[in-house]
């Protein structure tokens, strides 16, 4: 645990200084070639640093934080496009650098007044989702008593909550730090009404709003030279869903060091592909028919919660990351243990002396 805290402290020295340097020339180089040419070592660093640690955890949080988020980032950065690029990032050295290396985003424009009161629920929601994310832990340590399906629902309930309070944590550090109230990162996905909602409005904004200009924009642009406007629509979105999977592949690979199977990368194309049909379907009757939002949103949350069961936690269950994520938590207990016994135990002794 202490060598990966000292690769963990290294490793943000390496990113802040690389973004840095990034930072340094964002006036100095034009956007295009050259300035692709500049970032590239800085991406393929990103893409490597996950590799370095041990834990599960540390290599899952920077797989997302960095080696996917972070080097779309730069990638956009390089073309005068994406969130390093707005005004209200790129004038500030502060906030260039935790917009590429956290998942979040800041405004272009500032939020109306009355947006900007805390909302008094706010903790209270934060503190029943933790409740919640320590209940979901236990009963996936006593799995064995539960049906396997039940099970995969306790891994539905993890990711979401893992990403809510990780993340959520984030921001609201970032934003006390930056003084800027920040964009969303979820919207409540559970109450999504169909699979256009779901991903484009709901689940991971973050990545939504990096997805669309590195992948669906130019992918739009191109196809639709070739084959049209609507068509080319659709070639977008399964761009930008076999993307996503290929670095949700990475991520795993990431977390569990095992070759992939490509379970996942289907799980998206699956995705896509009904995503798409949903959108045509909507373009031909319009507004004719639609079903009762309580039908409509029973049927999307099924859907994707069973072909997570089918296709996205399979992989999570490959490398065991439940248990070995209930492990790095009883090794970070014994280690916060043994350092405090460490600094208090000679003061204890010290003032049984005196």
């Amino acid at each position: 645990m202490a060598a990966e805290i000292h690769a963990f402290i290294q490793t943000l020295f390496l990113i802040s200084s690389s973004l840095c340097l990034c930072f340094s020339i964002r006036n100095s180089i034009p956007n295009g070639f050259l300035k692709f040419i500049f970032v590239l070592p800085f991406f393929f660093l990103f893409l490597y640093i996950p590799l370095q640690f041990q834990t599960i955890h540390l290599r899952g949080t920077l797989g997302f934080f960095i080696g996917w988020l972070g080097s779309f980032k730069l990638l956009l950065f390089a073309f005068g496009k994406g969130p390093l690029c707005s005004a209200a990032t790129s004038s500030s050295l502060r906030r260039f650098l935790a917009v590429a290396s956290l998942p979040i985003d800041i405004p272009e424009h500032k939020p109306p007044p009355n947006r900007s009161d805390p909302d008094p629920l706010l903790p209270l929601s934060f503190a029943a989702k933790l409740g919640f994310l320590i209940l979901t832990f236990a009963a996936i340590y006593f799995k064995n008593r539960f049906y396997p399906n039940v099970v995969l629902i306790f891994f539905c309930l993890l990711i979401y909550l893992l990403l809510e309070i990780l993340i959520g944590g984030a921001t609201a550090v970032a934003e006390a730090v930056l003084g800027v109230e920040l964009l969303p990162f979820f919207d409540e996905p559970y109450l999504s009404d169909s699979l256009q909602d779901f991903w484009g409005r709901r689940w991971n904004l973050v990545s939504s709003r990096i997805l669309r200009p590195a992948v669906f924009d130019p992918c739009r642009k191109l196809a639709g030279t070739v084959v049209g406007k609507k068509p080319a629509v659709i070639i977008a979105v399964m761009a930008t869903f076999a993307v996503s999977g290929v670095m949700h592949e990475l991520i795993y690979f990431y977390m569990g060091r095992l070759a992939p199977t490509w379970e996942v990368s289907w799980f998206f194309l699956i995705h896509g592909v009904c995503l798409a049909a949903e959108m045509a379907v909507k373009s031909a009757v319009g507004r004719r028919f639609r079903a009762p939002r309580v039908v409509s949103g029973v049927l999307t949350m099924g859907f994707v919660m069973a072909t997570s069961f089918w296709l996205f936690f399979p992989q999570l269950l490959r490398f065991k990351a439940d248990v070995r994520m209930l492990e790095e938590y009883a090794a970070l207990g014994a280690f916060v243990k043994n350092v405090t016994a460490e600094l208090i135990g000679p003061l204890f002794i010290s003032f049984q002396v005196k």
